[in-house]
Formats: structure tokens, C-alpha cells, sequence
């Protein structure tokens, strides 16, 4: 199989550790959803979004939820990182659920500086934005007891956490510093020495000048 996307795309590099994490082989083709790669990705995925999961009998499996679910499936339940069922399923996804509902509001605020002009940008908009986002990782913070959301166990819920929160970081160090979330870094810190998230280092920012990219 082959993962389509990049590894500066939190929910691109989740799916890269999850498929290390769970030792399936695969190759990587790194494009972003931008400028003329995005008519290309989208004759593949409508909506033109990362990351996308080529299978080998040429299906594609889009959103990164979905291509998760679809991971577990091909492992023994003991080895899932989601469970198929049950309560500890519904509190993993709604984990993940709030992590990634934070970093899509980071996310809409670092588009919305990086693509429209200064004096256009809608100051009470982006300020409701950063309201959610530090609320969300806030809360996720508060969940943690030693390091983790279920004993001693890492679940895809640890994943998800530390890698939304080391972009977060990445892209605004000082808010983040600001949220003060000292368990959320202190997993991050744990994760990022770990082998699949070394193996997965983000490329970086969004180079400047890019575009948004046209259906031609």
C-alpha cells in the first residue's frame, strides 16, 4: 500500500506512525494539498485533501479517521490501537474527536494569516478560533494522569495527542506556551524519541508564495 501525503500534515503523520507503530509496509508519496498538486489528488479524493491510503488492488481510503479504523482491522484485536468496541473505544475517539476539532481551529487561523492579506483578516474570528483550540488541548491536558489516558497503555489517542500537539508547538510556540499544558509536552517529548514518530519528522512549513491551487 502507499500513503499519500506529507508528513507536515498532523493527520498524514498520524496515519505514517500508526502503520509503523503496527509494522505494515508501505511506501510514501509526499505531495501537499497545494498549488498544482491539488487538481492532481483531487482525480483521486473530490474533495483534493491528505492523507489518502493507496491500497494494493487500487482502492483509495480518504480521512484520516477513517483510514485509522480501516488499519485496525488488519490487526489482532489485542494489538488494536482503537478497540472494535466498548467503552474505551467511545473514549478514544472522543479524544481524538476533541485533538483533532483544536488543531483544525489552529490550522483555520494559520491559513487564514498565511493566505489572505493582513487587513482582511477578521480579528474576532480567529480570536473564537484560538478560544477552541487552547480549550480543546487544555482539556486534553487535564485527562492525562502519568503521561497517559488509559494506565499504562498507549493508544491511538496518545498518538493523535502528541502529534497535534507537536504541530501546534511547531506552528505557534508562544500560544502554546501560553496553555501551559505541561503533561501534553511532557507526552510529545516522550513520543517524538520513539521509532515511528523519528521516522516521520514533519518537512516544515508552508513554503511562502504557495497558492491554493485550481481544478485545471
Amino acid at each position: 500500500m502507499k500513503l499519500i501525503g506529507a508528513y507536515s500534515s498532523p493527520y498524514t503523520r498520524r496515519v505514517a506512525i500508526t502503520l509503523r507503530h503496527y509494522g505494515i509496509a508501505h511506501d510514501i508519496k509526499k505531495v501537499t494539498p497545494f498549488g498544482r498538486t491539488k487538481a492532481r489528488l483531487r482525480q483521486i479524493n473530490p474533495v483534493a485533501r491528505i492523507p489518502i491510503l493507496a491500497l494494493d488492488d487500487g482502492e483509495f481510503v480518504t480521512e484520516s479517521q477513517v483510514i485509522l479504523d480501516y488499519l485496525d482491522m488488519l490487526v489482532p484485536e489485542h494489538q488494536r490501537l482503537t478497540p472494535s468496541s466498548g467503552p474505551e473505544r467511545r473514549k478514544i475517539q472522543n479524544l481524538c474527536g476533541i485533538a483533532s476539532a483544536a488543531v483544525d481551529k489552529l490550522v483555520t487561523v494559520l491559513y487564514e494569516f498565511h493566505f489572505r492579506p493582513k487587513d482582511k483578516v477578521y480579528k474576532p474570528w480567529t480570536k473564537m478560533c484560538d478560544e477552541q483550540t487552547a480549550d480543546g488541548f487544555r482539556w486534553l491536558d487535564a485527562q492525562l494522569v502519568n503521561g497517559r489516558f488509559f494506565g499504562s497503555q498507549i493508544t491511538q489517542a496518545e498518538i493523535t495527542a502528541a502529534v497535534f500537539w507537536q504541530f501546534a508547538v511547531e506552528k505557534r510556540t508562544r500560544f502554546c506556551e501560553r496553555m501551559d499544558c505541561t503533561q501534553l509536552q511532557a507526552l510529545s517529548d516522550e513520543m517524538e524519541q520513539t521509532a515511528p514518530f523519528l521516522a516521520t519528522t514533519p518537512e516544515g512549513p508552508i513554503p511562502e508564495g504557495m497558492t491554493l491551487g485550481t481544478r485545471e
